[in-house]
């Protein structure tokens, strides 16, 4: 008599623990690791980068994104859209050119054509040009800010000095006429980072690193921010306090001559204000301002956190080598 083949009790339950191994082993595979959610996000924040100075090509007011920290501390998890305002023009009525040459700033009264006088709160910088048809080339850009009384200076962050910035002065003595750039509104939300990333404002700032600016080398602290390209591509400005009152805007946007540096890390490190610079899962986000292009390069850990320690995790960003290289 044939027995009939059957599994016993001991075989099925073998047979059903290496499922249970494989398919635990297939989960945690899929599992989104925080390295890659921190390699995802810094190659999304590029990609969004890229796509808005694309889009800022050929539009007078150009194009930007915010960087909102919530909370106001020093981490970073939305990149929402800069929503450029129209330029605000008009007319210089006083105050230009100032009595003596010397000064680096002057009062003026400004009134609008296209905007409430109560808009020019928000204008940051300005330029002058004669009316036609006797117009004259419109003068570089200068710094703007309206409060009691509308205030004209040179940027001095900028490079403009006395030497090389000249007050206009209309030929035919009558008004200047004035362009006005002003702050954002910030749009919609471009790109949620991953729960487990997010950029790190502690080290992210403007230059090489050598030293740590209160104004632009450390963006912690500062509000939101944003990074506005121009017509050309190239970065026109990045700002402090963008979405806060008026008042609260004491340092002047920067048009930038160094790389923008953005630190890509642990959510969970930085809300817990480890240090992210000893990560070698951290990753650059660059931007160069006068090409408007974006790269990724890893980090060079550091077990410090004082200049030279971030000069030093900047190393492959700065020499442009991308992640895997």
């Amino acid at each position: 008599m044939n027995r009939r083949a059957a599994f016993t009790l001991v075989e099925l339950l073998v047979v059903a623990g290496i499922f249970a191994m494989l398919f635990g082993m297939v989960l945690n595979g899929a599992r989104p690791t925080a390295t890659g959610q921190v390699k995802q996000a810094a190659q999304s924040i590029a990609s969004v980068l890229l796509a808005t100075q694309s889009k800022a090509l050929g539009k007078p007011a150009g194009a930007g994104v915010i960087f909102d920290p919530a909370g106001g501390g020093a981490a970073v998890a939305t990149v929402s859209a800069a929503d450029m305002l129209p330029l605000i023009t008009g007319s210089c009525t006083n105050g230009m050119p100032p009595t003596n040459l010397a000064d680096t700033t002057a009062s003026v009264t400004i009134a609008p054509d296209n905007a409430d006088a109560a808009d020019l709160a928000h204008g940051y910088k300005i330029r002058f040009h004669e009316e036609e048809p006797a117009a004259q080339a419109p003068t570089a850009w200068m710094e703007f800010k309206s409060s009691a009384s509308s205030v004209v200076s040179f940027r001095t962050g900028n490079g403009q000095t006395t030497q090389n910035t000249i007050w206009p002065k209309p030929a035919n003595g009558g008004p200047l006429k004035v362009t006005i750039a002003r702050y954002p509104n910030e749009g919609e939300t471009l790109y949620e980072l991953p729960k487990a990333a997010a950029i790190d404002l502690r080290y992210s700032g403007i230059g090489d690193g050598t030293s740590f600016s209160t104004n632009w080398s450390n963006l912690s602290g500062k509000g939101a921010l944003a990074v506005a390209f121009d017509s050309v591509g190239e970065v026109d400005a990045v700002m402090q306090q963008v979405l806060s009152a008026a008042t609260a805007r004491t340092v002047q946007p920067l048009a930038p001559t160094q790389p923008i540096y953005l630190l890509v890390a642990a959510r969970a490190d930085v809300e817990a204000g480890a240090n992210t610079l000893a990560s070698s899962t951290s990753l650059w986000v660059v931007i160069h301002p006068q090409t408007g292009r974006v790269s990724v390069s890893s980090n060079v850990p550091q077990a410090a956190t004082d200049a030279t320690a971030l000069r030093n995790a900047r190393a492959n960003a700065r020499a442009g080598l991308a992640i895997g290289k």
